[in-house]
């Protein structure tokens, strides 16, 4: 904690010297929790933000023990957003809904409050936070510090996948702050090409001192986020990993691509194509869920629509047999309609259907490659057609 109640008075550890603090400390006056009445102790580190600490462990519900990293970030949050708003509160209590905010603005327009994440919680807890801010007509924004792993390819948890966000300009996009550093990460125009890993540009950079709410995008160059002529390679590295790692009579996948009569290994290159930007939803492989499409929907009907082809969409996703990643911090309105439609205008790129009025129909009938050399020919056939998107997309 970084406030605490002083004679009645709250006291906030930044607004003080680490000298002064301490003065205070040798004068032996008591510190109470604002939200719970006990006993606090004063900690001034020489490295970490100082700051307050129930002396023992305590049955405060609305403050729990705190990361440096956390106090870190509150304090420099705090003194940027000061600089831009009058009206800035630090571990803000709201008691309507019984929550403590890590940042309270408020502005002329909305009330916002701030959550800084550095630990995993349950998501349904994120859930619950944000609608009891939306109850009371306070805009949440969160924040996460966590670390990333980040090579070739982003990879992200369960957890740090439920902070991504879209923007028309920057598609679905992550926002990291590193406080050690007093910057931000942004990912911008992410791209899944497994359940964890991401395709992302290099992360554009915003020091904190340049936050704004919303955060302003400095102006820099968005550079391309990724190379697609890669993707057929991690398209085959799943199938390969699909082939080898799991056994055809128990994963349900398998069984019905094999009960179906077509062969795993050489499904059409256009089953398995990247659907930007909503596509992200779907935590399944594209291989996957558009399969299921093809089976239910395309190869069956002569004439099919966009409705007919959500409807296919969203009755695998009742069923579960496909899974939507949890974005709670994102409206996700219409989206099985925004990536059946998607991936139709991809299929209608590539030529492999075409538009009538408001129906689709496929230029050649349903063929799966059954064996090598087919396949090779289809490859031949179809990456011609792939090259020439590949700027479009």
């Amino acid at each position: 904690m970084l406030t605490a109640l002083l004679n009645q008075q709250v006291i906030t550890t930044i607004h003080y010297s680490r000298e002064e603090l301490r003065r205070l400390r040798r004068e032996g006056v008591s510190f109470v929790c604002p939200h719970c009445s006990s006993i606090l102790t004063m900690r001034i580190g020489s490295r970490n933000t100082p700051h307050f600490a129930h002396i023992s462990h305590s049955d405060c519900e609305l403050v729990r023990g705190e990361t440096p990293q956390h106090l870190l970030s509150k304090q420099l949050l705090y003194g940027r957003v000061s600089s831009l708003y009058e009206s800035v509160s630090l571990e803000h209590y709201i008691k309507e809904i019984k929550q403590v905010a890590d940042i309270f603005v408020k502005t002329d327009t909305a009330d916002i409050a701030i959550e800084i994440q550095c630990s995993t919680i349950p998501i349904s807890e994120v859930v619950r936070r944000s609608n009891g801010y939306h109850r009371e007509g306070i805009t949440p924004f969160w924040i996460l510090t966590q670390s990333l792993k980040s090579k070739k390819l982003l990879n992200l948890t369960t957890f740090q996948q439920a902070f991504i966000r879209y923007s028309p300009s920057l598609d679905y996009f992550l926002l990291q702050f590193l406080p050690d550093r007093g910057i931000f990460h942004l990912y911008t125009r992410l791209l899944p090409v497994s359940s964890t890993a991401f395709m992302s540009a290099a992360p554009i950079i915003i020091p904190v001192a340049e936050f704004t709410l919303p955060p302003v995008i400095p102006n820099v160059p968005i550079l391309p986020p990724y190379s697609l002529s890669k993707w057929n390679d991690f398209r085959t590295k799943w199938i390969y990993n699909k082939i080898h790692y799991n056994k055809a009579r128990t994963d349900v996948f398998l069984r019905e691509v094999y009960g179906e009569g077509d062969t795993f290994l050489y499904l059409p290159l256009f089953i398995g194509l990247p659907v930007i930007p909503h596509g992200i939803h779907i935590r399944n492989h594209e291989v996957e869920w558009q399969y299921y499409l093809w089976k239910d929907c395309l190869k069956k009907d002569s004439l099919f629509s966009l409705e007919s082809v959500s409807n296919a969409l969203n009755r695998r996703l009742t069923k579960g047999h496909i899974e939507f990643r949890s974005f709670p911090l994102q409206k996700s309105d219409k989206v099985i309609k925004k990536i059946a439609g998607g991936y139709l205008s991809v299929l209608e790129e590539v030529h492999v259907l075409r538009k009538i009025n408001d129906t689709f129909q496929l230029t050649e009938p349903w063929s799966c490659p059954d064996h090598f050399s087919a396949f090779e020919q289809h490859k031949h056939d179809f990456f011609p057609k792939w090259k020439h998107i590949l700027k479009k997309l």
